[in-house]
């Protein structure tokens, strides 16, 4: 269902329902598929489903039928069938910049014209915080915080991240310009990339797209960035100030090879 015009987020603030919403209906058509195939191929329902059945859908098949697993817990949790398991899917491959790969990219951000004002800070609030893109588009204007000792940004429930130069002034400098952006956004707009729709932000796919025209590997990119932060923080700090969730921000440590999981929690 599409947001009012008025308002485009229909869930509260930083909470993006795109990504959710995509992979709700991923699990629900992966679901309906596995059912019939199993009515179909084996004869049985998925309260005599075995763990043959579930091993041979997931082995001969795209790895987007892993999607099951939402409804085989659920089902097991249920009682409705037994002694069935699937573990979450481990990717082969993780898409990761080298840290001079990142570097180059952020000072070419930073330094050079490789594109529009907003579209190297939409760059640099990947490459530097490891935002999604998807969450980048949706910021607003009042998560960039200005204090005594300098911007900060409101990127998750923790304290606002510190927003170092020169990042602090291309950030300041975009804010002003804002209004003229070929947007159709007014100069009161909330977000901090106002859409070509007057109310709305940016749209995520027109991001995206603008970023990997120049040059950026979205998600080795934000892998980086995470990699890079979680060797210079503890693993539960990076996760708050960041808006990711510990086990994340704690798999790049471990993959880091960083000692962050003896840091405690508080």
């Amino acid at each position: 269902m599409a947001p009012p015009a008025t308002h485009p987020e229909p869930l509260r603030r930083g909470k993006p329902t795109r990504g959710p919403v995509h992979s709700a209906k991923q699990e629900i058509s992966e679901t309906i598929k596995f059912l019939n195939w199993l009515k179909l191929t084996h004869g049985r329902t998925v309260a005599s489903c075995v763990q043959a059945d579930v091993d041979a859908w997931l082995a001969d098949g795209p790895t987007t039928r892993h999607a099951i697993r939402t409804f085989v817990v659920w089902a097991v949790k249920n009682r409705t069938c037994t002694n069935i398991t699937i573990g979450f899917r481990q990717a082969k491959t993780v898409p990761l910049l080298t840290q001079g790969q990142r570097l180059g990219m952020l000072k070419a951000c930073l330094t050079d014209n490789i594109d529009t004002l907003p579209y190297r800070v939409a760059a640099t609030l990947l490459l530097l915080y490891a935002q999604p893109v998807v969450k980048i588009a949706a910021m607003r204007s009042t998560d960039v915080i200005l204090t005594p000792d300098g911007l900060r940004l409101s990127l998750g429930e923790g304290d606002p991240a510190p927003v170092p130069e020169p990042f602090a002034s291309l950030l300041t400098e975009h804010l002003a310009a804002r209004p003229n952006l070929r947007t159709g956004s007014s100069s009161g707009s909330e977000w901090l990339f106002p859409g070509y729709r007057p109310g709305q932000h940016i749209h995520p796919n027109t991001l995206m797209e603008r970023l990997r025209e120049i040059g950026i590997n979205l998600l080795g990119a934000r892998n980086a960035s995470l990699r890079a932060l979680v060797t210079e923080v503890p693993a539960p700090l990076v996760a708050e100030m960041l808006g990711y969730s510990y086990q994340v921000t704690q798999k790049h440590a471990t993959a880091a090879a960083e000692p962050w999981s003896r840091y405690p929690r508080i």
